[in-house]
């Protein structure tokens, strides 16, 4: 192979690498039903997230509706953690039902403080928003230029988004409650795994790929609570679009696919991400002393958020390739393709005694994610979720604790958009629990 072909295929290599392992990395960020979680706090998680006309405590004001806080009597400080186990299998024409079993954990506060009788409440809050970790282990099933395998490979991905927000709410008369927050938005990916590419004259080819990127944005929440009288509650909630420009590098060897021992490579990136903003409405109706049900619906603008992903490249470290390509940085757009969302959530609240109450809910939301372009590292296909919980409160002291479990999910691939084959005829089943306990105390 002659020496400046050989290194245009290698540069082309990284783009393409680059471009298609974020995409995936991405789109794994969605975990449940969406890229939000399905409620914030144990008793908003054991609601299956249906809160937005209620959000009664300072961590489900600012998760779901602002307008929430105005409803705080006293100063509140909410302290919590969650622990999320995700199991599934995938099958191909190398794996047959291939596992994935990871763990993991993530803190959450908030706290809310009324401004005297100004009729005013603000609130402070650090929130994970979305927390995935993949993890699965795979035969590399033959694909590629020249039918590549690089053996059994780990599959890894790891993505985090954490909000830390300020907001406030004002209390208008009996009926009417108005609220905002602003929020600075964390955004962590990495992976490492092997890629095909798709979308350039090197389309099809495979590498070994280690990325790490992240990047800060802000968003802003909008809601209103309307309470025409002790038994309803009506709310409504927006919250914007949030753009992060995530920064860091990618590693990787393409050496395999060129069958070269070893090629290794190494570039800064940069990548646009956009997350969907989301309209959401609904009602509670305490229709007995005890017993308060809520419905939600929640939309999702997955298609405009998620339909391509731009990536920058540059810093290129490698002298050769950067002179063979006559510069050191390169761009390139990956399609994704999602679809819009529609999240049905509904709960239910039982007051047992003056201490202790039990809650239950349900949520529906359907797979964003396209059959053509599925794969196990997109695999955010979850649609039914139920969850129950319980809480006791004692004087200035509260104790929640909730669970949640997203139903086995299964999508197949019949005829992959994917290059190479690779995932033509696969099937990808996920299932994921959820636990989670929250502890307050009013000042």
């Amino acid at each position: 192979m002659p020496k400046n072909h050989s290194l245009n295929r290698i540069h082309i290599s990284y783009q393409i690498t680059i471009a298609m392992t974020l995409a995936v990395a991405l789109s794994q960020e969605t975990h449940a039903s969406s890229l939000f979680r399905n409620g914030s706090g144990a008793r908003s998680m054991s609601l299956t997230g249906a809160d937005v006309a209620v959000a009664s405590d300072p961590l489900g004001a600012m998760y779901a509706n602002p307008a929430g806080l105005s409803y705080l009597a006293q100063p509140e400080l909410q302290v919590g953690a969650t622990v999320g186990y995700v199991h599934g299998s995938f099958d191909n024409a190398a794996n047959n039902g291939a596992a994935l079993n990871k763990w993991g954990a993530f803190p959450e506060a908030a706290f809310g403080l009324p401004l005297g009788e100004s009729g005013i409440t603000i609130g402070l809050s650090f929130i994970t928003e979305a927390a995935l970790s993949a993890d699965w282990t795979c035969n590399d099933a033959p694909g590629g230029l020249g039918a590549v395998s690089y053996g059994r490979q780990t599959h890894r991905s790891d993505i985090t988004v954490l909000r830390s927000a300020l907001g406030a709410a004002v209390k208008l008369g009996d009926h009417w409650s108005l609220g905002a927050s602003v929020g600075l938005v964390y955004n962590d990916n990495k992976l490492k795994a092997p890629y095909i590419f798709q979308n350039t004259p090197l389309a099809g080819a495979k590498t070994l790929l280690d990325l790490n990127t992240d990047g800060l944005g802000v968003n802003a929440q909008f809601g209103a609570i309307y309470k025409p009288n002790d038994r309803w509650q009506f709310g409504v909630s927006y919250r914007t679009e949030t753009s992060v420009r995530s920064r860091g590098d990618a590693n990787g060897d393409v050496g395999a696919q060129l069958a070269l021992p070893s090629v290794p490579f190494h570039y800064d990136a940069q990548v646009n991400n956009h997350f969907p903003q989301m309209a959401t409405a609904g009602a509670a109706w305490q229709f007995h002393p005890r017993w308060r049900v809520s419905a939600q619906l929640d939309w999702i603008n997955w298609s405009d958020s998620f339909d391509r992903l731009p990536v920058k490249l540059y810093n290129g470290s490698n002298a050769a390739v950067n002179g063979a390509m006559g510069s050191s940085t390169v761009e390139d757009e990956v399609p994704l393709n999602w679809k819009d969302q529609f999240v049905y959530r509904t709960g239910i609240e039982f007051a047992a005694s003056e201490s202790w109450k039990l809650r239950a809910g349900y949520s529906y939301g359907n797979s964003p994610v396209p059959d053509a372009t599925l794969t196990p590292m997109t695999a955010s296909i979850t649609e039914h979720t139920i969850g129950i919980g319980a809480g006791w409160q004692g004087g200035r002291y509260s104790l929640d604790f909730g669970y949640q479990v997203e139903l086995p999910a299964e999508q197949s691939v019949g005829t992959s958009a994917l290059r190479s084959g690779e995932y033509n005829n696969s099937r990808t089943d996920i299932q994921i629990h959820w636990f989670s306990i929250t502890t307050s105390v009013k000042f």
